[in-house]
């Protein structure tokens, strides 16, 4: 995945609108990635903002919220470091809604450890949410993450409602995930999933495990553990409107899971670059 903090989010801006690469996020170039809040006003161990706009430059995929609210309660992280904080958290949702860092973006340092934020426990709050690429917007009328923990390892809670995707019909309208990520500032880090859950239309999906990213899917390793109520509607819910290939994949995927009451439940493992399915290999390696 990313370094450092990615997996985390929130931050905000002193008094006027910034660029992030040359005053929020040091490190990290304007070639790269660029940043700005608007309508500011800060404290001690908060901030507010009333707009954000953020970009991957060059890549023409946007990032605009409309209500940002960032606080350490236990007031241990100050409020220039909340402001990196939501920076790379910006950031970090710019790259995961590319699938990847880009190409000007690889190599690049954050500015932020997550020794920055120990022993706080920073939250932040947004509302009114737009991540856009053209011919295909991604929404959320509230997202919020709260580290409930930061030492010895990083514990967070993660929450996203009204949630809304133009190219992805599976894309739940509600999640929320318990998570934990251990080595936050060593090269390889663990994330385990304590508790997942999301609502897609009248499905409900549950799941926990634990994933070691890697460079690369082949260097990456997981073991998770799935459960999704009612996938026969949920099939046929998509049939007309998701990609043919997308409907096959979950009518295999119903085939190879194991019932329990209305749940199917799958435990799906990744290693080597292969993929398993209930322990049974799938005929393909991941690059």
């Amino acid at each position: 995945m990313f370094t450092r903090l990615t997996l985390l989010a929130a931050t905000a801006a002193l008094l006027m609108p910034a660029v992030a690469s040359a005053s929020t996020l040091p490190d990290m170039p304007a070639s790269c990635f660029t940043y700005e809040l608007a309508g500011t006003q800060s404290g001690a161990h908060g901030l507010t903002a009333r707009t954000l706009h953020a970009t991957l430059t060059g890549t023409n995929i946007t990032l605009d919220i409309h209500g940002i609210s960032l606080s350490d309660p236990s007031g241990h992280v100050q409020g220039a470091t909340l402001e990196r904080f939501n920076a790379v958290a910006a950031y970090a949702a710019l790259s995961a809604f590319r699938g990847g860092i880009s190409d000007a973006c690889k190599d690049q340092g954050l500015g932020i450890n997550s020794s920055d934020l120990r022993p706080g426990t920073p939250q932040a709050t947004w509302t009114d949410v737009k991540l856009a690429r053209p011919g295909h917007d991604m929404t959320i009328r509230k997202a919020s993450i709260q580290a409930v923990q930061t030492t010895p390892d990083l514990h967070l809670k993660v929450e996203g409602t009204g949630i809304h995707d133009t190219k992805q019909p599976l894309m739940p309208t509600q999640l929320s995930a318990d998570l934990t990520v251990q080595g936050l500032d060593t090269a390889r880090q663990q994330i385990t999933i304590n508790a997942l859950h999301a609502v897609s239309g009248s499905s409900t999906i549950d799941g926990k495990g634990t994933i070691e990213p890697g460079a690369t899917a082949s260097t990456s390793a997981a073991d998770l553990h799935v459960g999704v109520t009612n996938v026969e509607t949920l099939i046929g819910q998509i049939r007309d409107t998701a990609p043919k290939k997308v409907v096959a994949a979950l009518t295999i995927a119903r085939l190879m899971g194991r019932q329990s009451g209305d749940a199917t439940l799958w435990d799906i493992g990744l290693s080597g670059g292969v993929v398993t399915v209930n322990r049974i290999p799938l005929p393909f390696s991941v690059p």
